[in-house]
């Protein structure tokens, strides 16, 4: 009898044993498919996340090069909640994709993060922007110069080919029937009636001409002004001067055989003033030689090589956008 016992419970301990095991192969099983599961769901949502920022970045990049931005003209006002930035140049009232204008992308890196974030971009990345020149003897254009931490855990970039400006022209006066030689279009304007006394070649004032062109401090915060002369050398007597209407020079100033910088001067003529309209005044001299004279305007610290005519066209570059979290 006892032997008979023995052996039921020898069965029954058994059992539990069998049962033992298989509860703890089981949940080694749900663990291993747990841990499966999560990973499978892990790379799912990380690669859901890559493909959300590239597509972030690259409707980001495609809205600053294809349109001009929101309202017209965007780049002459203060910026506010609803401006949408857009660096596609405007000519007769078109857009023109993928031809950047140098004044919205000066107006963009003084306002990067109020018109890129929680706008084209979310506010939980960060990003820089940058337009390379093909032409290495350009320097880059840099908006934004943020650089991607080694944390970094996604990082999209736009690469996009366009034409951009690097510089802009604030006057032009054009002396005799010198040839154009840089595309200039609707620009190339020989003159306008001057406000000073005796310098209005329109009314018979003979030797002068003059035109006027608008200059904010922001812009002098932002760029460097240059009087360039094409050709380069024009006859000593020639002279040229910048002043106000309501402040008349004695525009007595010389030019050289290559670019002035006349910053300090546009300060000086502007006073106190925020914002201004200048004339640019020019003087023929004695030869009757055709020249053109230019005020233009650069990136600020672009080296005095790169002031070069030959850059006034469009010049075509890569503009990249890398945005990261």
């Amino acid at each position: 009898m006892r032997k008979k016992d023995f052996k039921k419970d020898n069965k029954a301990q058994i059992f539990s044993l069998d049962v033992l095991l298989a509860l703890i192969v089981i949940t080694v099983i749900l663990g291993i498919s747990a841990d499966a599961m999560d990973m499978v769901s892990y790379k799912a949502q990380d690669y859901s996340s890559r493909l959300s920022l590239e597509r972030i970045t690259a409707d980001a990049a495609d809205t600053l090069i294809k349109s001009s931005g929101s309202p017209d003209k965007w780049e002459e006002y203060r910026i506010s909640g609803s401006t949408v930035p857009g660096l596609a140049k405007k000519e007769a009232n078109q857009t023109v994709p993928n031809t950047l204008s140098f004044l919205k992308i000066l107006k963009l890196k003084d306002n990067y993060a109020p018109l890129m974030y929680g706008g084209l971009l979310p506010y939980c990345v960060d990003s820089s922007m940058v337009i390379y020149p093909i032409d290495l003897s350009l320097s880059p254009i840099i908006v934004m110069n943020d650089t991607v931490p080694e944390s970094a855990s996604e990082v999209a970039v736009a690469n996009r080919t366009v034409l951009c400006e690097f510089m802009h022209i604030s006057a032009v006066v054009k002396i005799g029937r010198h040839k154009d030689q840089h595309g200039l279009g609707e620009q190339e304007i020989e003159g306008e009636v001057c406000p000073q006394t005796g310098h209005n070649s329109k009314t018979g004032d003979r030797g002068w001409t003059c035109h006027h062109f608008n200059v904010t401090g922001g812009d002098l915060n932002s760029t460097d002004f240059y009087v360039v002369t094409d050709p380069a050398y024009v006859v000593d007597s020639a002279r040229w001067g910048i002043d106000r209407a309501d402040a008349p020079g004695d525009c007595n100033e010389k030019f050289n055989s290559g670019p002035v910088l006349v910053n300090d001067k546009i300060w000086n003529v502007m006073g106190n003033n925020t914002k201004a309209v200048l004339w640019f005044h020019v003087l023929e001299g004695d030869s009757r030689d055709s020249f053109d004279s230019y005020v233009i305007g650069v990136p600020r610290g672009t080296p005095l090589d790169d002031v070069k005519l030959s850059y006034l066209g469009p010049q075509p570059c890569f503009f990249v956008l890398k945005v990261w979290y």
